[in-house]
């Protein structure tokens, strides 16, 4: 496949998980219609509260109301789904993960990554976050293949932790997602500029679908939800509402890229270790 339709959601999710469906399924299906054959969701897309209530909304990987939701629409619609992220159980009561499961257009999930870097910060007084305490980390780095191309997985905070997606390009990654929520404070000031620069430096495209807005947990995300192609062009953006975006992967143009300015040949393997 020489290119692919990428479609990236972006939401204001509450603590109403059918609600949260509801709007998600509305916006996929728009996407479907604009020729999407592969959507992606924000993180937490079907559930945002207090870090403690994720807890009692944990699902299994198999099924649960947002793990079947995601895997009926993509079989539904013959679409692939990266989704966002679920708190999905462990065998601690007291923590879940941070989850992301890929679909295909079958609707078998093909993918699952526990996001690894786990937001534990003060930025001020009205902003401490402390994610470690309800959620179990994951401890690898994930890549799936769906149309015959490879796909890096990541989570929000990853975005800071630029060696997660050197070794994701290692393995053969073009396409780097990172579904987020990125705070409003921080957002403003480092979400674009984090994007350009994976996508500049992997010589990737980024898709990084968002939440915006004011939660019912008294949070605010920034949104902003952005297609980047290898070359760190903003292809596409949201503004400040519940939509989506949709952009034309061109693997072409992403393997011109790579050959024209060989900088993933030039990695200087033997002093830095990668996978």
């Amino acid at each position: 496949m020489k290119k692919l339709r990428v479609a990236a959601i972006q939401m204001c999710s509450k603590r109403d998980r059918d609600s949260n469906l509801e709007s998600a399924s509305n916006l996929m299906r728009q996407a479907v219609k604009d020729g999407a054959e592969l959507i992606a969701l924000p993180e937490n897309f079907s559930f945002i509260g207090s870090e403690s209530e994720k807890i009692k909304m944990g699902e299994d990987y198999t099924h649960g109301p947002s793990v079947n939701f995601l895997k009926k629409f993509a079989m539904e619609h013959g679409v692939a789904i990266v989704g966002g992220s679920i708190p999905l159980k462990t065998s601690s009561r007291s923590k879940v993960t941070n989850t992301c499961i890929v679909f295909d257009t079958r609707g078998r999930a093909v993918g699952r990554y526990d996001k690894l870097h786990l937001f534990d910060v003060s930025l001020n007084d009205e902003n401490t976050f402390r994610e470690s305490k309800y959620i179990k980390p994951g401890n690898s780095a994930v890549t799936v293949e769906l149309f015959g191309h490879i796909m890096g997985l990541s989570i929000c905070y990853d975005l800071r932790f630029p060696e997660l997606y050197r070794v994701l390009t290692s393995r053969g990654a073009e396409i780097l997602f990172v579904p987020s929520a990125f705070t409003l404070l921080t957002g403003k000031d480092h979400w674009e500029s984090l994007l350009r620069a994976r996508a500049i430096e992997n010589q990737s495209y980024v898709v990084a679908p968002a939440q915006y807005g004011r939660h019912s947990s008294g949070r605010i995300s920034y949104g902003r939800t952005m297609i980047i192609d290898p070359w760190g062009q903003i292809l596409s953006q949201c503004q400040d509402k519940e939509d989506f975006i949709t952009c034309e992967i061109d693997f072409e143009f992403l393997g011109d890229i790579r050959k024209r300015l060989p900088c993933l040949k030039h990695i200087r393997k033997k002093v830095f270790v990668l996978d």
